[in-house]
């Protein structure tokens, strides 16, 4: 396939509107389902909701052989409020740059998949071996599609994954965990001129909230080479209904970002610990936690086969072949919960600093770079 194919594939996919919610993948996926079939190569939709399917594609040697997985989400976060220079869903091509919502994250990613096994197919590969696209929904919120698909058993015949996750084309062989508590104090309206009469909500999380963030609530972990250590950040508060009445509910979430030394339980227990203690002042508080997400750190050798394969592709093509760490979460999560342990990559066009921005793009020749980097991948893995 020539790179104006290549370059117009992408921009239909990023004229898409799957920002999650509500996600509408089901668009992306029939778009790419059309394409493969177009190619010889198998498809298959896996429903995860209205108009919200997964889409697994199959490409098979001739000969039994090792399986390796592509992955790439269909969804993307919403444009935001601040004004772009470009339109987010136009595809805007511009000093060798395409724009728009998804262009890094992570589209072109799941564009250079989807074209790398179209080229292998065009060569007649592979000749044994398998290789297969796990296109996914929902990994914006809580990596719904790729939890769906493990559960339902689709990674477990795998024997290593990239994640085609904006790297810059750079090997990522670990990402941080991330925990998503919500802490929900509950109290009593009463008029705001007798505030005795009611439990104030909002003045029992400011509690909680302070021995979380004064020094009582600390990690134990170690040190991670690639990732460094934890992090911790109360990013959301809302509690109370008017100025004239005692609040009766509020909510704090938290996002935290551990590393593999660490156990989400374990800190879920300090939490609520924090909670009991701060009845001391509060006899009469009132609380619970909500887990809205909750993805384990991922750690793949630097020693392993398969990293050791990668590295020797990237620096073929480029002369680089340093392993890095990730501060983000991808769907590799929960890939890594399937029954077998298998490798895990992170390696993808596009530059995560963009990401989620403004203005968001990928560079053209970045995407074109990474069509070749899976074809060859590929093809050293399945001839294995």
């Amino acid at each position: 396939m020539k790179q104006e194919q290549a370059k117009e594939i992408l921009k239909q996919l990023i004229r898409i509107n799957t920002v999650n919610p509500p996600g509408n993948e089901t668009d992306v996926a029939k778009e790419l389902k059309a394409l493969f079939e177009r190619h010889g190569i198998e498809t298959e939709l896996v429903e995860y909701d209205e108009n919200r399917a997964n889409l697994i594609a199959r490409l098979k040697g001739s000969e039994a052989g090792p399986v390796l997985g592509l992955t790439g989400h269909m969804d993307v976060v919403p444009p935001g409020e601040i004004e772009w220079t470009y339109d987010p869903f136009g595809a805007e091509e511009s000093e060798g740059k395409i724009y728009g919502r998804g262009a890094c994250d992570m589209k072109s990613g799941l564009a250079a998949c989807v074209l790398a096994m179209i080229a292998l197919k065009e060569q007649g590969l592979p000749e044994k071996g398998e290789l297969v696209l796990l296109a996914t929904v929902g990994e914006e919120a809580g990596a719904v599609g790729a939890r769906q698909l493990t559960q339902e058993g689709y990674a477990d015949q795998l024997d290593a994954l990239v994640v085609a996750e904006p790297t810059r084309n750079r090997i990522k062989i670990a990402h941080k965990g991330a925990l998503w508590p919500q802490i929900v104090t509950y109290g009593k309206t009463a008029h705001g001129s007798m505030p005795d009469k009611g439990t104030n909500a909002v003045m029992h999380m400011n509690e909680v909230l302070h021995r979380l963030l004064g020094g009582d609530f600390t990690f134990s972990y170690e040190e991670d080479e690639l990732l460094g250590g934890p992090t911790f950040s109360v990013n959301v508060i809302s509690g109370g209904s008017n100025t004239n009445v005692v609040p009766d509910q509020c909510t704090a979430n938290i996002d935290i970002r551990t590393v593999p030394s660490q156990d989400h339980k374990q800190i879920i227990g300090q939490i609520e610990q924090i909670i009991e203690s701060a009845k001391g002042r509060y006899p009469d508080l009132r609380a619970e936690i909500k887990i809205l997400n909750d993805q384990n750190p991922v750690k793949t050798p630097a020693d392993d086969p398969f990293v050791r394969l990668v590295q020797e592709v990237v620096k073929e093509a480029d002369g680089a072949e340093e392993l890095g760490g990730m501060t983000g979460y991808t769907d590799s999560a929960q890939f890594a919960l399937a029954k077998k342990d298998f490798p895990i990559i992170v390696l993808g066009p596009g530059d995560t600093t963009v990401a989620h921005q403004p203005d968001e793009y990928v560079e053209i020749d970045e995407y074109y770079a990474s069509i070749r980097l899976y074809q060859e991948i590929a093809k050293k893995f399945l001839a294995d």
